[in-house]
């Protein structure tokens, strides 16, 4: 998998919010985000899938001039990855107006942030999971802070983090386990008391990769 070993040992990044926007505007052709679970598995994999939405906020702190990214751990009673954290966001309901609306609508619903709080500046391909879903990830920048309200039955705490470490490619892991007669692979990261891995450690690599290449243009 030479994907893996060539983001592992990747420079860090530590883009500024202009550079994230010129990123995502330069990006001409938006592929899927390379999965390597599906490499390993490839016939656990469905080939219809349904879609969903995630929000990846973005907010740039007075303080330090930080950029953080706004995660959340789901509530542990919930029935599919429970207390495993997450990016705001769910399934794409036909009553949508839009991939980024589901985005936007899930997030109000699971911690109370109206989308007037955000500022959509792109996305990324879409992250096929062994769930079936395939998953778009939506780009957000906060442009203000307002009170969350988060919906216990979904969420049990939101987490608050630099965006330059989940842009260290040193700090993530690939792991590799066997589940009966399926092999599974993720990538793992970990900071402070949290461990974000599988889908939502994906589409963090698949960030990574995104403005990654758009440096590379640029050299």
């Amino acid at each position: 998998m030479p994907h893996i070993s060539q983001f592992l040992d990747a420079l860090p990044l530590q883009p500024s919010m202009d550079e994230i926007r010129a990123a995502l505007d330069h990006t001409q052709d938006v592929h899927p985000i390379y999965n390597p679970d599906k490499d390993l598995s490839p016939s656990a994999y469905k080939l219809k899938y349904r879609s969903a939405a995630v929000l990846i906020p973005i907010w740039q702190n007075p303080d330090d001039e930080q950029l953080y990214v706004l995660l959340t751990k789901r509530a542990l009673h919930m029935r599919n990855h429970p207390g495993q954290i997450a990016f705001p966001g769910g399934k794409h309901d036909p009553t949508d107006a839009s991939i980024q609306y589901t985005a936007l609508r899930e997030t109000f619903e699971e911690i109370g942030l109206a989308p007037d709080c955000f500022d959509l500046i792109g996305e990324l391909g879409e992250y096929c999971t062994i769930s079936g879903f395939c998953i778009k990830p939506i780009i957000a920048e906060m442009t203000r802070l307002s009170k969350m309200s988060l919906c216990e039955d979904e969420v049990k705490s939101v987490h608050w983090v630099p965006l330059s470490h989940l842009l260290t490619p040193s700090n993530y892991r690939f792991r590799k386990k066997k589940l009966g007669n399926v092999s599974r692979g993720y990538f793992e990261i970990d900071y402070q008391d949290i461990r974000i891995w599988g889908v939502t450690a994906g589409i963090l690599y698949g960030l990574y990769e995104t403005l990654a290449q758009y440096n590379k243009q640029l050299c």
